[in-house]
């Protein structure tokens, strides 16, 4: 089965069989490099992708769901101005998840940003909790999200 679907804002079709998990194909089948596999079960939330801009578990997800959708790794948002908000907020807040959680913790701040501008602590606790790793207290996320919340406040205004 011929897929096509765009990675990072590229054009890619894979020739698969439907329902090979998004995260095999990703791992296995392109050049993508910042995806730790982990439970292949959807319990510890390490393989987060951005399925149309919404954080979803790429091991979960079968091939005949990406087509014609826009999927953004760690690899392609780490390349946007957006990344720049989290980690200030990662910094400032002095609390960095460890790197096997990294880049799953950094996409679904970035979702709940962007799905609300101004997130309540439970919207926090409830988006991120999809992720299980406790590498980095509840407390300093919630930190880290309202100090990257802070910063893509003042891009959106300098922008007006």
């Amino acid at each position: 089965m011929k897929i096509s679907c765009r990675i990072n804002g590229k054009s890619t079709v894979f020739n698969t069989y439907a329902d090979k998990p998004l995260l095999l194909l990703l791992v296995e089948d392109s050049d993508i490099t910042c995806l730790n596999p982990g439970c292949g079960t959807g319990n510890c939330g390490n393989c987060i992708v951005l399925l149309d801009n919404h954080p979803v578990l790429s091991c979960m997800i079968p091939a005949f769901r990406i087509r014609d959708k826009q999927i953004t790794t760690f690899e392609g948002y780490e390349k946007t101005r957006f990344y720049n908000d989290i980690a200030r907020g990662y910094e400032e807040a002095g609390a960095t998840p460890c790197s096997f959680c990294y880049t799953s913790k950094t996409l679904l701040i970035e979702s709940v940003i962007h799905e609300n501008s101004a997130p309540e602590v439970d919207d926090i606790l409830d988006m991120l909790s999809i992720n299980k790793c406790s590498c980095i207290d509840e407390n300093d996320l919630v930190k880290v999200v309202e100090i990257a919340v802070k910063y893509r406040r003042r891009r959106r205004v300098r922008r007006s």
